[in-house]
C-alpha cells in the first residue's frame, strides 16, 4: 500500500508541475513593423535583429534578422543547434564539408552545434533564427582556429555593430 500511495503522490506532483508550466506560458504576438532592430558588437554592422521570443542569454530563443545587401557573417560556429528560416531576399550559406547553397524565401537550414558556417546576403535578406540554447558566436579562420570578431570582420571589409538601435 505505501508504494501505491507514493505512486499517486508522484503523479499528483508531476501533474501539478505540468499545470504550472502550462500556466507560465502565455500567448505572444510580436509585430515586426515598427520594431526596434538592434545591432551587436559581435556581428557585422550590416546585420540587425529583434528578439521575438525567449532569452538568448539563458536559453533558446527566436529572432528576426535583417541583412543589408552585400552583408556577410564570416566563418563561425555556435555552441547550440541553429535553425534558419528564410523570409525574403536571396543569399548563400556555406557549411564546412558541404558545397555552397544559394537560399531564397521559404528555404530552411539546420546548423548542428559547433558546425562551422558562413552566411552572405545578395539582396535585402530577412530570416527567422531559432537557437536551441544560449546564443554565442565563435569566429574562425581558414584553419578552423578561433579568431577575434575584428579579425573576422576585416576579411570582408565589415565592421562590428555598435549595439545600437536601428530602424
Amino acid at each position: 500500500m505505501p508504494h501505491r500511495l507514493s505512486f499517486v503522490i508522484l503523479i499528483v506532483l508531476i501533474a501539478g508541475f505540468a499545470m504550472a508550466q502550462d500556466s507560465a506560458q502565455q500567448p505572444q504576438f510580436v509585430k515586426a513593423e515598427g520594431a526596434q532592430f538592434v545591432s551587436s558588437p559581435v556581428l557585422p554592422e550590416c546585420l540587425t535583429f529583434i528578439i521575438q521570443h525567449g532569452d538568448p542569454k539563458a536559453g533558446s530563443s527566436i529572432s528576426l534578422l535583417k541583412f543589408a545587401s552585400g552583408c556577410t557573417v564570416p566563418w563561425h560556429w555556435h555552441s547550440a543547434n541553429e535553425h534558419l528560416m528564410f523570409v525574403s531576399g536571396t543569399g548563400q550559406i556555406e557549411m564546412k564539408g558541404e558545397p555552397p547553397h544559394t537560399w531564397k524565401a521559404g528555404d530552411y537550414v539546420f546548423n548542428p552545434a559547433r558546425h562551422a558556417h558562413q552566411l552572405s546576403c545578395a539582396s535585402g535578406c530577412t530570416l527567422h533564427r531559432y537557437v536551441e540554447g544560449p546564443i554565442d558566436i565563435h569566429y574562425i579562420d581558414a584553419a578552423g582556429n578561433e579568431i577575434t570578431t575584428e579579425k573576422a570582420m576585416a576579411a570582408f571589409g565589415e565592421r562590428p555593430g555598435a549595439a545600437i538601435a536601428k530602424k
